[in-house]
């Protein structure tokens, strides 16, 4: 009987043994605290990083007192000293708010279990004890190599072969003394909590991608575990993690609790993790929709969780769908987290418009398959799904994000290779023809005095493009008044309609015909010149090199300003060398080459940039040095510079160019998208949009050009 007493403790003992050892583990922790800077005492359970002042031989000695502890309680058989090890207490755990936000805010208060061992391993202890441990404790050695096994599993190994192979090892006997792990060991197996982020076996292999198979073999052996929350770190479960490490569709579902669960594990009593906002006011819809889950995911999460959840605002103030937008999800993605009504829009088309209002910060996928985002600022994060004159001003940083980006261009050409924008592009450029060859018609018929029947369809060309000029206003608002191409067009416009009233008048005097073959000429440049602008947004070689050569155009500002100085300078010194020469003297109207000041800039021009002959100069000496002097800026050092800097601006007046011809397809795009969202003209358009698929679908432009 005394034998038997020695050998079985009662449940008092192993209680108030693993309160002295929890107390000796409070020396530590003040220890640790004690040779460190101030911190946040918010988190007490979080293993505390120590100065790198404290000596090792000071941290050995702070965790004496346990291993000799531990060492007294290894003397006992190893079903106590696991017993001891195990026993549960009532712990209260803190998870804050994120601290950008809510700095030293708290979130909730987990009621949880918790064992001895768990403290000890929140610790990070050192490897000493921790093979102190693992040595007396059969449970916790499996636990720990089940672990090790599941960090060490490779993502290309699909069949998990090793960590299939340990944990049928928990069943079958080592050895005839060892006959395997009973139902209660096995359970203390994966429901230890490792390291400092307390890390149960199922927690750490939802973030490895694991295969259905894996995750379904924890879940029988021990189901409560994809309710144990990771208290130091997020208060998140298994499945939010699933969700961020971009587990399968299958996966995740296995991992969401179901009603049973819900009413069976305390954690989930305390907190819906399904309907209710964790520490950052997410979802798991809005980590589904920030992490790129799969459309299976987001419908199985959808399925599962209440219609409310769909209304529920981050801290961003961003719904669901809009932080699926946000980060760059596909359209049937977006969709998967719409519902008519929700935010407004009674209709789903006008959720498009935030699509590629929120191309800022689409996530590229590299070659080697690793996320990589694109850089936002916090005023863009705020405003950029809300403000459509926002986004509109910041279309340049969008057009350089899609130039760079094959995915996104994709998007884009999807957008526009929709019926409405495919036939207004294809009206465009007819409109565009039929004006060049009726304008031509009409003023070539116009100055010879004939009648012509032109005039008509020039009209309709007119009336046509001031009619996208003004949908274009009523887009952009203020925005418009921004552009100098804007300016062009309506300069365009004007000159077109005044020579139209003067053609219906049909005036026919010399006078007015004189003024009006200036008209012409200027009107026939102003339409080419909005013809090629149409066109390099169109075809993207072409765009290219227009754009390119009007980038170098402005860097070519300063070159030509000082030009023109030299082009004065030397205007003027013309004049004044010349002015006594004879010729200048015998000529009755001094309309000679240098003998009056406009003379000499048209003769200078002329030299500047057709070559300089230099018999020109020969009436003096000082000419002849004067023509030296400008043969040596002009012909040397001038065009010199002038080569130089076109050849150092082109490539990046290439690459510019071809932001600037995807800025004009996304200005394009939102313009024929935006009156989708007015609700009242929304059955209209839906019409329009039926007449004009049977009109298109037999023309439909390949995409290379479209």
């Amino acid at each position: 009987m005394a034998a038997n007493n020695s050998t079985v403790a009662s449940d008092t003992s192993v209680y108030e043994k693993g309160e002295k050892l929890r107390e000796l583990l409070d020396g530590v922790i003040i220890f640790r605290k004690a040779g460190t800077k101030p911190q946040d005492n918010t988190r007490s359970s979080v293993s505390v990083i120590f100065s790198r002042g404290v000596k090792r031989e000071e941290e050995k000695a702070a965790w004496d007192p346990v291993i000799n502890e531990l060492k007294s309680l290894g003397i006992v058989e190893e079903e106590i000293f696991s017993e001891i090890l195990l026993c549960e207490f009532d712990r209260e755990m803190d998870v804050f708010k994120d601290e950008r936000y809510h700095p030293g805010e708290i979130f909730k208060t987990f009621n949880v279990k918790d064992t001895t061992l768990n403290r000890i391993l929140r610790l990070s202890p050192p490897q000493y004890i921790d093979n102190y441990i693992a040595e007396n404790m059969p449970t916790y050695d499996a636990s720990r190599n089940l672990y090790h096994t599941v960090h060490n599993t490779r993502l290309s190994d699909d069949s998990w072969r090793a960590f299939r192979k340990e944990c049928a090892s928990l069943r079958k006997p080592k050895d005839d003394e060892h006959r395997g792990y009973g139902l209660n060991q096995i359970e203390a197996v994966f429901t230890i909590r490792h390291s400092d982020r307390e890390d149960t076996i199922l927690a750490t292999t939802v973030r490895m991608c694991p295969p259905l198979s894996a995750v379904t073999l924890l879940l029988k052996e021990c189901r409560e575990t994809l309710s144990f929350v990771d208290c130091a770190q997020k208060g998140w479960i298994p499945l939010q993690y699933a969700i961020q490490y971009q587990a399968s569709p299958e996966v995740v579902s296995a991992l969401i609790p179901t009603e049973e669960d819900m009413i069976l594990f305390s954690t989930f009593q305390q907190h819906n993790f399904l309907n209710e906002p964790d520490y950052r006011e997410r979802t798991v819809l809005h980590w589904a929709g920030y992490y790129h889950a799969h459309l299976e995911t987001i419908k199985a999460l959808r399925k599962a969780c209440s219609d409310k959840v769909l209304e529920i605002k981050d801290h961003c103030k961003h719904l669901p769908y809009e932080t699926a937008i946000w980060h760059g999800s596909s359209v049937d993605i977006i969709a998967a987290f719409y519902e008519p009504g929700l935010d407004g829009h009674p209709h789903f088309d006008s959720v498009l418009v935030k699509l590629m209002r929120s191309l800022t910060d689409i996530t590229l996928k590299q070659s080697e398959g690793s996320p990589s985002s694109l850089s936002i600022d916090e005023m863009e994060l705020e405003n950029v799904t809300t403000h459509y004159t926002y986004c509109t001003y910041n279309l340049p940083s969008i057009a350089a994000r899609i130039a760079k980006s094959s995915r996104l261009q994709k998007e884009v050409e999807e957008r526009l290779v929709k019926t409405l924008p495919t036939f207004i592009r294809t009206a465009d450029i007819i409109i565009c023809v039929m004006m060049l060859i009726s304008y031509h018609f009409c003023a070539v018929n116009f100055l010879k005095m004939n009648s012509t029947d032109w005039i008509y369809p020039l009209t309709v060309a007119a009336i046509y493009i001031t009619g996208r000029e003004i949908a274009d206003l009523r887009a952009n608002n203020i925005d418009w008044f921004f552009s100098i191409w804007n300016y062009f067009d309506a300069l365009t416009i004007c000159l077109l309609v005044y020579s139209l009233c003067h053609m219906w008048v049909g005036a026919r005097d010399d006078e007015l015909n004189e003024g009006f073959e200036t008209l012409v000429v200027v009107t026939t440049i102003f339409i080419w010149t909005n013809a090629l602008t149409l066109l390099r947004s169109t075809f993207i070689s072409l765009g290219s090199f227009v754009n390119g050569i009007l980038r170098i155009a402005q860097v070519l500002v300063p070159f030509l300003m000082v030009s023109l100085f030299v082009l004065l300078l030397f205007g003027e010194v013309f004049v004044l060398g010349s002015l006594n020469s004879e010729v200048c003297q015998q000529s009755f109207h001094n309309t000679t080459d240098f003998c009056t000041f406009g003379n000499s800039l048209y003769t200078t021009y002329g030299q500047f940039v057709g070559g300089i002959e230099l018999e020109d100069y020969d009436e003096s000496s000082l000419m002849k040095i004067l023509s030296g002097v400008f043969g040596l800026i002009v012909g040397i050092i001038l065009l010199n510079v002038v080569i130089a800097i076109v050849s150092d601006s082109w490539t990046g007046a290439v690459v510019e160019s071809k932001e600037v011809f995807w800025r004009a397809r996304m200005e394009f795009l939102m313009l024929s998208k935006l009156p989708t969202e007015e609700s009242s003209l929304d059955k209209f358009l839906q019409g329009i949009d039926d007449r004009l698929s049977e009109i298109c679908k037999p023309l439909w432009p390949s995409k290379d050009y479209w």
